[in-house]
């Protein structure tokens, strides 16, 4: 197995489950990282999470998703959560989470389980969708692969507080500028026939009473 454990400033690692949970639940999108033919590659593409497991989807024509069946991959998530603003260039960071592991890629086949996680991928993105807009159909289902990623070789890196080197008396100003992420406001597609009403789990979702 890859080692996930930082050989710079090791302290800010942990392998503490709900650490990684936190982190990775409030991610939108993780980049998977693979060989192919000898030549790197990454994509970034959405994903959930149930327990110890990761799940992405692709298109059955997806060349990537063929790429990384039954292989050996990482995989990593960040949020950026201010700059740090220190009295040096050099010495300018930010507080971030991370989670990078490696994992060996698995296919979901069962119909079922595959429905299963559209439902959960769906709402983990925007609750309440599923139940407006119906469940997808068979022919949907089967034009799509879904595959598995393990959080046993996975481990977290965190910065967090204020700068940390010593201020001088004639130093800039110097502190963090925190970077949050929020939702605007929805724009309706025009196409629609009908006027419609922003829905209620929309409307959580905007104003952060519905998560993700």
């Amino acid at each position: 197995m890859a080692n996930t454990k930082p050989s710079r400033y090791p302290s800010r690692g942990t392998e503490d489950k709900e650490t990684l949970y936190q982190i990775i639940d409030e991610g939108l999108f993780c980049t998977i990282a693979f060989v192919r033919e000898g030549i790197p590659h990454q994509i970034p593409t959405g994903f959930a999470r149930v327990g110890d497991d990761l799940y992405i989807h692709a298109s059955a024509k997806s060349r990537f998703i063929d790429c990384i069946l039954d292989q050996e991959v990482s995989f990593s998530i960040t949020h950026l959560d201010a700059l740090v603003l220190s009295p040096t260039a050099f010495d300018h960071s930010f507080n971030y989470r991370s989670v990078i592991g490696f994992s060996h890629v698995t296919e979901i086949v069962d119909p079922e389980e595959k429905l299963k996680f559209f439902n959960l991928f769906t709402d983990r993105y925007i609750p309440g969708r599923i139940a407006d807009v119906g469940e997808p159909t068979p022919e949907q289902v089967s034009i799509t692969k879904i595959a598995r990623l393990s959080l046993d070789n996975a481990a977290a890196k965190i910065r967090v507080g204020d700068v940390n080197v010593t201020m001088k008396e004639d130093a800039a100003w110097c502190g963090i500028i925190p970077v949050e992420r929020k939702y605007g406001t929805p724009v309706i597609d025009h196409q629609l026939p009908v006027e419609k009403e922003l829905p209620d789990y929309i409307k959580r979702l905007i104003d952060g009473s519905g998560k993700p």
